[in-house]
C-alpha cells in the first residue's frame, strides 16, 4: 500500500515539529562544502530563505521577553513570602540563564538575517 503525503506528514513527532518551529538553521545549506559554484549556488540558496527570518526573530525575542516576565514573576512570589526567598532566587537564576540563550540565540539569527541582506558573494 502506498503512502500518502497525509500519512507521510502525520507520522513527523512532536519534537520534529517543535525543532523545526523554533530553529531556524534547519533549512540553510552549507556554504563551506563543495567548490566555488556549489559554493556561490548554497549562498544564493540561503539568501532566497532569508525572508523566513524575522519571523524567527520574533518567536525567540517573543520567548525571552516571557523569560524576563517569568524572573520578575518568581522574584515578586519570593518577596510576597509564597516561595522559599532561596528557591525564589534559584528558580529566578535558573530562569534568568535559560533568558539569556534565548537571547544568544536571537542574536544568532539577526547576525544571520543581516549577513544574508547586506554581503554579496
Amino acid at each position: 500500500m502506498a503512502t500518502t503525503t497525509c500519512d507521510a506528514e502525520e507520522s513527523i513527532s512532536l519534537s520534529a515539529l517543535l525543532y523545526l518551529y523554533f530553529w531556524p538553521f534547519w533549512m540553510f545549506k552549507d556554504v563551506s562544502k563543495g567548490n566555488l559554484l556549489e559554493q556561490a549556488a548554497a549562498y544564493r540558496y540561503n539568501r532566497e530563505h532569508r525572508v523566513y527570518l524575522p519571523a524567527y526573530i520574533i518567536k525567540w525575542s517573543m520567548i525571552f521577553f516571557l523569560l524576563l516576565g517569568g524572573i520578575f514573576l518568581i522574584e515578586q512570589l519570593g518577596h510576597a513570602g509564597v516561595m522559599l526567598p532561596l528557591a525564589s532566587s534559584l528558580l529566578a537564576g535558573l530562569t534568568g540563564m535559560i533568558a539569556s540563550g534565548a537571547l544568544v540565540v536571537t542574536m544568532q539569527i539577526t547576525v544571520a538575517y543581516l549577513f544574508l541582506c547586506h554581503w554579496r558573494y
